[in-house]
């Protein structure tokens, strides 16, 4: 369904790569299982991340997929990165009471916010001394 690939940092030849595969339902359950591998020269390993639903198990496994990449991020390069990000977002819980995710989402959206107005404050000074 999906596949993100790295190059290994000093060994750009080399290749390491997390698939997720489509979300299957399972028969017996009901349940979704979400597939994950991870292929680096020396290794290949696969795990299974199960949901209640599609989403759920697709969600799951591309935190995986992320956990994964992390462990490694220090030796991994991916293309559409810059200074080592490797493509995956940062989560928090599910499970975190409601209060406490509004609290941090209007924490990220308040940073984003200052980030942005930096930025843009940047922008016009280099603007005005192009004039």
């Amino acid at each position: 369904m999906a596949e993100r690939r790295f190059e290994l940092v000093g060994s750009p030849a080399e290749r390491a790569s997390v698939r997720i595969r489509k979300p299957v339902k399972d028969r017996r359950t009901g349940n979704y299982r979400c597939s994950v591998e991870w292929i680096r020269p020396e290794e290949r390993e696969l795990f299974e991340l199960w949901g209640i639903d599609s989403m759920q198990a697709l969600q799951l496994a591309i935190g995986a997929a992320r956990e994964l990449s992390t462990l490694y991020e220090n030796n991994l390069r991916w293309a559409g990165g810059q200074d080592g990000y490797l493509g995956f977002p940062k989560t928090y819980p599910e499970h975190l009471p409601k209060a406490l995710s509004r609290k941090l989402e209007r924490v990220i959206d308040r940073e984003i916010s200052a980030h942005t107005r930096k930025v843009a404050r940047a922008h016009k000074r280099r603007q005005r001394r192009g004039r």
